[in-house]
């Protein structure tokens, strides 16, 4: 099984009042947000994060991602230069340094992927995949589903769009990745757009 979520803001203590959030500590943000994860991902499924992981220490957010089910795929944010400084060792390869020294101490592979943009082909669906919400996306005319976060649930669906943030009520209100399953469902009631001239026939 495929999920995607956004936007989780791990230890952001500035998050539970900027979005809401019904808890009282980071703490207790960050407990709930681990367990609903792993209620709904298995240590087989993948999960698409569309950015903004957190704002831990480093080690902090190995910790975290630890913790968490599943093969993590990632899309940058605006919020994750940690990650930007770190990506060889989160994709578990040496660097530069590692091979001048002679290091024989791989690091292991925390994320599986990292890319500031994807498409998925998938059960016969295409889904964009950006940490920011878009009007018109490759194959949009064509029932292509958009997926986003950075918005918080403030940026309403569009055509086949919409943000996946653990912030947005549109999908669930349980603070976890959302499954494909779930994505294709909500999109059914949905239809596409035409906003250019990519609807005409001989597209």
């Amino acid at each position: 099984m495929i999920h995607f979520v956004s936007d989780t803001h791990w230890g952001h203590k500035n998050i539970i009042k900027y979005s809401n959030r019904p808890f009282s500590s980071v703490k207790e943000m960050d407990e709930h947000m681990i367990a609903r994860w792993n209620e709904s991902v298995k240590p087989e499924d993948h999960v698409w994060h569309l950015g903004d992981f957190s704002f831990q220490t480093y080690p902090d957010f190995k910790n975290t991602l630890r913790r968490l089910n599943g093969t993590i795929n990632f899309v940058y944010g605006n919020h994750d230069k940690m990650i930007h400084q770190h990506e060889t060792e989160l994709l578990g390869s040496f660097n530069a340094a590692d091979q001048k020294a002679g290091s024989n101490a791989w690091p292991a592979k925390m994320l599986n992927s990292i890319q500031n943009y994807a498409e998925l082909k998938m059960d016969g669906e295409m889904f964009v995949l950006f940490h920011y919400g878009q009007r018109v996306w490759n194959k949009s005319h064509n029932n292509s589903i958009h997926l986003y976060g950075h918005s918080h649930g403030s940026l309403p669906p569009f055509g086949k769009s919409v943000d996946v943030g653990v912030d947005c009520k549109e999908i669930t209100s349980e603070y976890r990745p959302v499954s494909m399953d779930e994505v294709i469902k909500y999109m059914a009631k949905r239809s596409a757009p035409v906003v250019d001239h990519h609807g005409m026939k001989d597209d």
